[in-house]
């Protein structure tokens, strides 16, 4: 009768043990998920998008405002860093909410012939090949020009002629020159070594304070089944001398 009561025992904290479990995991699973998972699209977001290749940026060769007839490429900028120069990227060009051309190697989109019809917004996308990242340029703007509106801007606005006499002007000292810009101070390329958000280290070390008291949660809970282990043990050593 002793052993039945302290198996019984043994069964009832067992099963008080696992409710405890059941309990701990359901509160980590509702309280955790939200934030384990914002913390990853954050970490995704800051260190695959921030850091693996800058937001390329759109230019139009010769110019964003050519004369019908004239050939206008159009390139997608951006540069990888020196340990993920072997990562591939696939580049695509938009206009006016349409796909001008899809995927492809080439950074370069060739309009052979300029038109009217080729004015608009246009901007290119980067991504890797498993399209896991992905960044978007800003909108250019493409203006085509009709040869006569070319032309009737030059005869309206013709250029100023020198006077014969040349005007003596006291002579000036050159001032300091402006520094010359670097690709990196270029916003549309910026270094892939930024300084991440602080707000990120603060999320971040608030989701790790919640997995230290989670796992301190968990060892109170091993702490409990080693002495339940223990327990059934020695009822089952003394089990067998009280019933003789």
């Amino acid at each position: 009768m002793l052993k039945k009561i302290s198996v019984l025992e043994a069964a009832g904290d067992l099963n008080t043990v696992t409710m405890r479990l059941g309990c701990v995991l359901t509160a980590g699973v509702l309280y955790f998920s939200p934030t384990v998972l914002w913390a990853a699209q954050m970490l995704l977001a800051a260190g695959c998008h921030a850091e693996l290749f800058p937001a390329p940026l759109l230019r139009a060769t010769p110019s964003a405002e050519p004369r019908e007839g004239d050939p206008v490429t159009l390139s997608c900028q951006t540069k990888l860093p020196l340990q993920r120069s072997t990562t591939r990227l696939f580049f695509s060009f938009y206009k006016d909410s349409r796909t001008v051309r899809s995927r492809g190697l080439s950074p370069e989109f060739q309009i052979p012939t300029a038109s009217k019809a080729h004015s608009g917004s246009y901007w290119c996308e980067a991504a890797t090949e498993d399209n896991q990242v992905w960044k978007q340029s800003s909108k250019l703007e493409i203006r085509v020009q009709s040869p006569s509106s070319s032309t009737s801007s030059r005869t309206l606005n013709p250029a100023p002629q020198k006077s014969p006499v040349p005007e003596s002007t006291p002579t000036a000292f050159p001032g300091p020159q402006p520094p010359l810009s670097t690709p990196s101070k270029n916003p549309g390329f910026s270094s892939p070594l930024q300084v991440p958000d602080p707000h990120l280290y603060h999320q971040m070390g608030i989701l790790l304070k919640q997995m230290q008291d989670m796992r301190a949660l968990l060892g109170h809970l091993v702490m409990e089944l080693r002495d339940l282990s223990v327990r059934l043990k020695l009822e089952t050593i003394k089990g067998p001398v009280e019933y003789e």
